[in-house]
């Protein structure tokens, strides 16, 4: 038996308003609990530590996260639109992006993965568009948005070489490519390098250790339920597209396995070193909003439609929980 409940959502050129709208209340409605503001030291957040304070505080805080979120949505939209990545007119991609950030705790407040998302998710436009295209220049510029990232965050750099098997497996990397995302990468080191030798008289570099598992203290229940149940979602968005995979068009299946593989390694990566989930969680929502919106709309049996109410009926329970928690 099949059931057009999800069918009509996803079809529904109302969708995104209405998800954007609640989105909105949520993220205005629902502030951070009490006592949330975890400090993002220097050494480990880059060039963050020269932001000023008072941004990630208050008012402020909530206005300039807000807004990162609905860039990010709208380029969500874009990257759907120039890339077709469903079978189907749907907004669905940028809806499910706008949900989840509004139920993710940690994303209501401007911290560095604010920026971080937009700038990867900025990199996934020249990324896709390398498809069978071994191009210099779109390389650099993918590169390019990575450093750029890297700088508020320096730990994803450990994501280069991710980008370099990515590019393999689009069939569009090369020597000249490999030359390419190396300049890409260094531009905006070699930038910074000069402004603190105008201003200091001497390099500042950004440290840059290596991945390894370390002890987290004072580990937050908070951010392992939301952590949880994203990483369910994704799973369940990428079992579902290997199912079905065979309905798309070659070149879709290619874009979506991209996806899925950077979503695994920012799983892997968040795992060794959870007490990073804050900044890391917002790149996961990426990923997961591209592979579960693909289950959401294109998946319209009787089992997708109890599973995706259940799912519903969990995140209200975790975001009732998240807000409630002392």
């Amino acid at each position: 038996m099949r059931l057009d409940f999800q069918k009509k959502v996803a079809n529904s050129q109302t969708t995104l308003p209405v998800v954007g709208a609640l989105a909105v209340v949520l993220w205005l409605v629902l502030p951070l609990p009490a006592g949330e503001g975890a400090a993002f030291p220097s050494p480990d957040y880059g060039l963050w530590g020269l932001v000023p304070p008072w941004l990630g505080e208050g008012t402020w805080s909530l206005g300039l996260s807000l807004c990162c979120a609905a860039v990010a949505v709208y380029l969500m939209a874009e990257l759907n639109n120039a890339h077709v990545l469903l079978r189907v007119s749907s907004r669905m991609l940028a809806s499910m992006l706008a949900i989840l950030l509004a139920l993710a705790v940690g994303c209501h407040r401007f911290q560095p993965g604010s920026v971080v998302m937009l700038l990867v998710l900025l990199s996934f436009f020249p990324l896709f568009s390398t498809y069978q295209l071994p191009s210099p220049s779109r390389t650099f510029l993918v590169y390019l948005l990575l450093s750029a990232a890297s700088l508020l965050f320096p730990r994803l750099l450990w994501m280069v070489p991710v980008y370099w098997f990515l590019q393999g497996y689009l069939r569009a990397f090369s020597l000249r490519c490999l030359v390419a995302s190396l300049l890409g990468v260094l531009l905006p080191y070699w930038i910074w390098a000069g402004v603190t030798v105008l201003v200091d008289g001497s390099f500042g570099l950004l440290q840059l250790p290596l991945p390894q598992v370390e002890e987290v203290e004072g580990l937050d229940v908070r951010n392992v339920l939301t952590f949880a149940l994203v990483v369910v979602l994704f799973v369940s968005g990428a079992v579902d597209f290997y199912v079905h995979q065979f309905l798309d068009k070659t070149r879709t299946r290619i874009l979506y396995n991209v996806v899925i593989m950077h979503g695994v390694c920012v799983v892997v990566f968040a795992v060794l070193q959870f007490q990073y989930v804050a900044t890391l969680l917002p790149l996961l929502l990426i990923d997961t909003a591209m592979v579960f919106g693909h289950f959401f709309t294109l998946t319209h049996t009787r089992f997708s439609h109890i599973y995706t109410l259940l799912l519903l009926a969990a995140a209200v329970g975790m975001v009732v929980y998240l807000y409630l928690y002392d």
